[in-house]
């Protein structure tokens, strides 16, 4: 008969690691997108039209920073800040230039601060251990 296998503690580190590298890569993604969803249908709704702008640009600083935030918690300081930033620029930037609502700078530049932002925060972020900053050299 087999008999299982005891598990051995830390078997399963391999498995985790991949998965975090995953979920610190699609995290921005995701919570750019259900986030502004989540905007567009519960808060902008209930603004009235002189401060909906503002509502729009203090969001287009808050949801990248919170994205780039959650990569960094997941991957580590090191890691984090270069998944969750270049994830997140590249991701926005793609989204805005095929929408083909080019007319301004303010969503490009606001977005981008949004990332800077997280990117200076994220020394202060708690983050799962160990860090897997080692992954990228």
């Amino acid at each position: 008969m087999n008999n299982p296998q005891p598990h051995k503690p830390g078997a399963d580190e391999p498995v985790r690691t991949v998965l975090r590298l995953i979920g610190s890569f699609a995290a921005p993604v995701l919570v750019y997108l259900v986030a502004w969803e989540l905007v567009a249908r519960l808060i902008l709704p209930g603004v009235a039209a002189s401060g909906r702008e503002f509502v729009i640009n203090l969001f287009s600083v808050l949801i990248p920073f919170a994205g780039v935030l959650l990569s960094v918690y997941l991957a580590g300081i090191k890691a984090g800040r270069l998944m969750g930033g270049g994830v997140m620029a590249v991701f926005f930037l793609y989204l805005y230039v095929s929408s083909g609502v080019v007319f301004s700078w303010l969503p490009v530049a606001l977005t981008l601060g949004g990332i800077l932002l997280a990117v200076v925060v994220a020394r202060y972020c708690p983050t799962m251990k160990p860090d897997l900053g080692g992954a990228f050299g």
